[in-house]
């Protein structure tokens, strides 16, 4: 017997961040270095970000401009906040 599940891609895209949001909490305890810990949480902000862009406020469907507008938003605040902190 086959058993056939059709996963929608907003629940994909929630247990993605489930996961995500469990590994940023248990980070500090694998990563003594500040620097390399910094980097790792902000990449996990990024994929989170586009994650709720596209999939949560269906940005993928829309206008162009305004997907581009969300998601540098996404990329540039942590590429900001990341200069401050190793600097």
């Amino acid at each position: 017997m086959q058993i056939n599940i059709i996963v929608n891609p907003a629940t994909k895209s929630w247990l993605l961040l489930v996961l995500l949001s469990v590994i940023a909490i248990y980070l500090p305890e694998a990563i003594d270095n500040r620097c390399i810990y910094i980097i790792s949480v902000l990449i996990i902000v990024v994929i989170k970000g586009q994650q709720i862009v596209d999939v949560f406020m269906e940005l993928n469907t829309a206008p162009r401009f305004w997907r581009l507008i969300f998601l540098s938003y996404i990329v540039l605040l942590p590429i900001i906040i990341t200069a401050i902190y190793l600097m």
